[in-house]
């Protein structure tokens, strides 16, 4: 018999493992540290899967600790949200019978998130140039750096995946086990390399027992021909709010493009289109990721209802965790009253099928320490300046509330 799991077990640390768009690893997107001494220029992602850190962060978790870089989860869960945690174990379901979490030092590398730099053509206020080259550049102009700037460091170390061919053979030794991969921000159909790695996949006949996640921001055209040799696919479209609030949130992006796509197809060829019914049930899953963050925490209504004239399959509530001047936990006492206000007085009774998930939200803001909001208010002002924008005519209520004048 199986040696009794504690409750707050995770899958994560046995399964899995990140990369970063910086070129590090971490045991998966929410953790809050990287695994040290690793840099993917010259190490392997099993260097960090098999090192000594991720070996004590699954004895913690055997020992029923509460590991400290967990902390993003432990706080959602205590506001009634499935974390990422829990989530990996109903996601995955099919694959939790057989962890071994007997094991500290498993072989079991079956989860790839992979963050393959920072190549992004948009530049979003939730965003910053860790993730973004396009954020980068403009970091760049704004403050007349040259090569001892954050941003220069973080173009340079953004490009880590170019002719990397250590880690690139490794991600395709590694696609002989792995089960699941992800792709996230940069943006990962502006990535050529990991079209590669799919058609590797496709090569060795092992595409057949793989499912992929996406996270797009939903401006470029999705191969759909390569992803519909895998077992299972699921493209989720970060879209934070409507509108000219969107616009000033994904800057580069257009809201009527996003708005008239055509969702079943966007990116489709003829011949794919005229298959799409029957692979929509099979195959592919559409979903809306929205980011909860101060910017749209008050609109948030006007977005879910807008998400019911599309097609989206599934409807995933993400919480911004960092920048931490975005997190809805540091709004001013005066933005955290007419938030609430809106959720309890309109969002509940114009959306009551989200009961639950404004009952969460509720919970997360006031579990929040809460802030002057002098941060969020400078790096606005800040980017506003750069950009020609302002901030206070898009969002004049939390504008006001937050102290931006």
């Amino acid at each position: 018999m199986k040696k009794k799991l504690p409750p707050k077990i995770c899958p994560l640390p046995w399964i899995s493992m990140e990369t970063t768009p910086m070129g590090g690893c971490r045991p998966c997107c929410l953790a809050k540290d990287e695994v040290p001494g690793i840099d993917l220029r010259k190490d392997t992602l099993e260097d960090a899967y098999k090192s000594d850190y991720m070996k004590d962060l699954r004895q913690q978790f055997l020992d029923g600790e509460k590991p400290e870089t967990c902390s993003r989860c432990w706080e959602e869960e205590a506001a009634g949200k499935m974390s990422k945690r829990m989530n990996t174990q109903v996601r995955l379901k099919h694959l939790m019978p057989d962890v071994d979490y007997e094991n500290t030092e498993p072989d079991q590398l079956w989860f790839l998130d992979l963050k393959l730099g920072n190549v992004c053509n948009l530049k979003c206020r939730i965003c910053g140039s860790w993730s973004s080259s396009k954020w980068a550049q403009e970091e760049m102009v704004r403050d007349g750096g040259g090569k001892e700037h954050l941003a220069y460091t973080h173009l340079k170390k953004g490009a880590w995946p170019k002719d990397n061919k250590q880690f690139w053979d490794n991600a395709n030794e590694l696609m002989k086990t792995v089960k699941y991969m992800e792709f996230t921000g940069g943006e990962p159909f502006m990535i050529q390399e990991h079209l590669d790695l799919l058609d590797f996949c496709v090569s060795m006949g092992r595409a057949r027992d793989i499912e992929l996640h996406y996270n797009t921001n939903g401006t470029q055209r999705i191969p759909w021909w390569r992803l519909r040799e895998f077992k299972k696919v699921e493209v989720a479209y970060s879209i934070d709010n409507v509108g000219k609030r969107f616009e000033y949130e994904r800057f580069g992006a257009n809201w009527d493009d996003i708005d008239n796509m055509n969702e079943l197809k966007h990116g489709m060829g003829a011949d794919i289109a005229s298959e799409w019914s029957g692979l929509t049930k099979a195959k592919f899953h559409r979903q809306l990721c929205f980011t909860i963050n101060i910017q749209n925490v008050y609109y948030l209504d006007q977005l879910l209802l807008w998400a019911k004239t599309k097609d989206f399959a599934s409807i995933h509530w993400n919480y911004l965790h960092d920048p931490w001047h975005m997190n809805v936990q540091y709004m001013t006492p005066e933005c955290k009253e007419i938030v609430l206000g809106a959720i309890e007085h309109n969002h509940k009774i114009v959306l009551p099928e989200y009961e639950k998930e404004w009952n969460t939200l509720i919970n997360y803001i006031e579990n929040g320490p809460g802030s002057d909001g002098k941060v969020f208010c400078d790096y606005m002002k800040k980017t506003d300046r750069m950009r020609n924008q302002n901030f206070g005519a898009v969002y004049p209520d939390i504008a006001k509330a937050m102290g931006y004048d």
